[in-house]
């Protein structure tokens, strides 16, 4: 019974578990609402950077937020950890994705670059499917030849599209030893700073809060699941992969069944 009194440092995925085209079920921010009043802490845990996911996420007021998988990670305003890929890495890892026909999107913290292979990747997504708000963005990326050297010191990830079926060995081969590339599928994949993930970001804000606080995760994919290592709590979404699902403590229900309610109700959140 004391550890169900104790207060919940409570870790949210955006896609898929807050959010569907970034739009956030009424029953989710009712859940959010009386999570906070009742005394837990609430951060989204995303892949996004900081540029990609902020303006959809500020009119939550969620307690803080973690970007770039663990590697910029922020409580309220103040920066907790702001840690980008080295500069020589980006640039030595993009030259040699572009000499292999990969294509790439440097994703910083305050602006993303993308090649024209990206670029065409992610238009013929969006004329697939007209609702992937999420993606629209990338339609007015400027190219990555664009990029200042200011730039490069604000670069927290690269994202891969891989339309040519690049072998993923040759793909490794590139990958800076600083680095760790994680791929979908065959078709796209992320390099992020080998030393942070969703997973090293709730170890931080844990003793951060001086570990006063159970931890939580609700996740709906593989970049979940080293979150769902280090949480006291591992709760998948209805819509995940039931090899996500096994991997967890809990199975809530579907997003678009109020899943994140009906978890923040089971484990007396809320």
């Amino acid at each position: 019974k004391g550890r169900d009194r104790m207060k919940k440092l409570i870790f949210l995925d955006l896609d898929g578990t807050l959010w569907n085209n970034e739009k956030v079920p009424l029953s989710a921010l009712s859940a959010i609402l009386q999570a906070k009043k009742n005394g837990h802490k609430i951060f989204a845990n995303t892949g996004r950077t900081y540029c990609e996911a902020i303006t959809s996420l500020l009119p939550l007021q969620l307690t803080g937020h973690c970007f770039s998988a663990g590697s910029e990670i922020y409580v309220g305003d103040k920066t907790i950890l702001f840690d980008p890929l080295p500069a020589h890495s980006v640039k030595k890892m993009t030259s040699y994705l572009l000499k292999h026909h990969v294509g790439v999107s440097m994703e910083g913290s305050h602006r993303v670059y993308q090649d024209p292979i990206n670029h065409s990747c992610f238009a013929k997504t969006i004329a697939e499917d007209a609702n992937n708000e999420a993606l629209r963005r990338f339609m007015i990326l400027e190219d990555i030849s664009q990029a200042t050297k200011e730039d490069y010191n604000q670069f927290m990830k690269i994202f891969l599209c891989n339309p040519n079926g690049v072998d993923i060995s040759t793909i490794q081969k590139g990958v800076e030893p600083d680095s760790e590339l994680t791929m979908f599928g065959l078709d796209s994949g992320e390099i992020t700073n080998a030393k942070h993930n969703k997973g090293t970001a709730i170890q931080t804000l844990k003793q951060y809060f001086n570990n006063a606080y159970e931890t939580v995760a609700l996740g709906d994919s593989e970049n979940d699941l080293t979150m769902f290592d280090v949480a006291d709590i591992s709760v998948a979404m209805g819509n995940a992969k039931k090899e996500i699902q096994e991997k967890t403590d809990f199975v809530t229900t579907d997003i678009s069944d109020n899943g994140l309610q009906y978890a923040f109700e089971k484990l007396g959140i809320i």
